[in-house]
């Protein structure tokens, strides 16, 4: 079981990872020992590498990014901290340290809901606005890279049949938090959930996991639920039934 919920776990990063820019017709590679995704864009955010195998040409795909900072995603299969090693050799360090989990939906306990919250799927640009600024003001540095992803995959998220759905958090009507899910093989990925500063330890943040995976289950039938997660996540999302099953190494090249 544990097996087949961890390589459904790396099919949906790696489906996730390079989704929008295929859409957006970027530099998007896939190889067998990789998957590059080169955005073109100067945020580490919309540009990765993903260690499929220990086979790869580390300069090569160092090379290949041209000097624009991305993340480098190690933990695929069962050989992540034999790829975290070799990477560590090539000369980066002190990766970020992610938690692979999941969780049975139908089984997610019931938690106390946070009554100022609401939810909304983004599905105009008015809505898509309000995510982009809450990632804006989580991570100010990127703000224009953050702009020009969103704005430039706008139609592709509001496809009707896109396999990723973003939903923004509103509290008095302001966006405080984000989520993304991408849905694939009937598995629901939650992504990119942020909650501002002054809005954090009031159970936004598991709210709106929440809403994700029972959107995914009532609307689209998916019994398994994935997720990363940092230390402290980790802590948050065991307590609605996550179970850590793995871990990924995330290092950060800045170009």
């Amino acid at each position: 079981m544990l097996k087949r919920v961890s390589a459904q776990l790396d099919a949906n990063i790696l489906g996730k990872l390079p989704y929008l820019p295929q859409c957006m017709k970027v530099k998007v590679s896939k190889q067998q020992n990789s998957v590059l995704v080169n955005t073109g864009i100067p945020c580490d955010m919309f540009n990765v590498a993903c260690l499929l195998d220990d086979s790869a040409n580390l300069k090569s795909i160092t090379d290949s990014f041209q000097n624009l900072p991305f993340a480098w995603w190690v933990g695929f299969g069962n050989y992540g901290e034999k790829h975290k090693q070799k990477i560590e050799e090539f000369g980066l360090k002190n990766p970020e340290i992610e938690s692979g989990m999941y969780s049975d939906i139908s089984k997610i306990p019931e938690v106390p809901s946070c009554e100022i919250l609401s939810v909304s799927q983004v599905a105009d640009m008015i809505s898509l606005r309000d995510f982009i600024e809450v990632y804006e003001k989580i991570i100010p540095a990127d703000r224009n890279s953050i702009e020009k992803f969103y704005l430039s995959a706008a139609p592709f998220i509001f496809e009707k049949q896109s396999s990723i759905k973003l939903f923004v958090g509103y509290v008095d009507h302001q966006p405080v938090a984000t989520g993304a899910l991408f849905l694939h093989e009937n598995i629901a990925g939650v992504w990119d959930v942020t909650t501002l500063p002054d809005f954090r330890n009031l159970g936004i943040a598991t709210n709106m996991v929440r809403h994700a995976l029972f959107f995914a289950h009532d609307v689209y039938n998916c019994k398994i639920g994935v997720l990363t997660a940092t230390k402290s996540g980790e802590k948050v999302y065991r307590k609605i039934g996550f179970q850590k099953i793995k871990e990924f190494f995330i290092f950060n090249v800045f170009g």
